[in-house]
């Protein structure tokens, strides 16, 4: 049973990856980084451009919370729910990514500070976090896994053809 015992630890860790929670924590924080910030004398906010990106990942972040939503009812009336599982972690460590970028790209010159910049916004974390997701989308199983793994086990896709050696 040790292929069961693995399986159901990288589902709890899929799930940990993607954390509605967190990233809702952490979407409210990039909204005010953006309401702090300016860009040619006006706030980063009130620039078309960034609050069209902002916007659209908020919508991403809502989606990603139902979702988890729906991850509970499951549990709670014992239905199935590792493929909405693997969804959080593929969404989850995307969203942030981007969701960190954002606030690198708000920063404008000083969100490629690193280190003990005296200009490092938050104590370089939104730097951190952006390489920190980076990697989450390859740790855990590639993105390319994730979305094989849904297309073949939830939408009964065929699976991927094998190359011969």
């Amino acid at each position: 049973q040790g292929w069961m015992v693995a399986l159901t630890l990288l589902l709890y860790e899929r799930d940990d990856l993607g954390d509605p929670d967190a990233t809702l924590t952490r979407f409210n924080a990039l909204v005010d980084l953006m309401k702090n910030e300016s860009m040619n004398g006006q706030r980063v906010i009130d620039n078309a451009a960034f609050r069209d990106r902002l916007m659209r990942l908020q919508g991403r972040v809502m989606a990603l919370r139902f979702n988890d939503l729906r991850l509970l009812s499951a549990k709670l009336n014992n239905k199935d729910a590792s493929m909405a599982a693997t969804i959080v972690k593929l969404v989850g460590c995307e969203l942030r990514h981007q969701l960190e970028g954002l606030a690198i790209d708000a920063m404008g010159e000083f969100g490629i500070l690193y280190d003990d910049s005296p200009y490092l916004r938050d104590h370089g974390s939104w730097q951190t976090m952006y390489m920190f997701f980076l990697g989450l989308i390859i740790g855990g199983g590639t993105a390319q896994i994730q979305k094989n793994i849904i297309s073949e086990r939830a939408l009964g896709m065929p699976r991927e053809p094998k190359v011969k050696s």
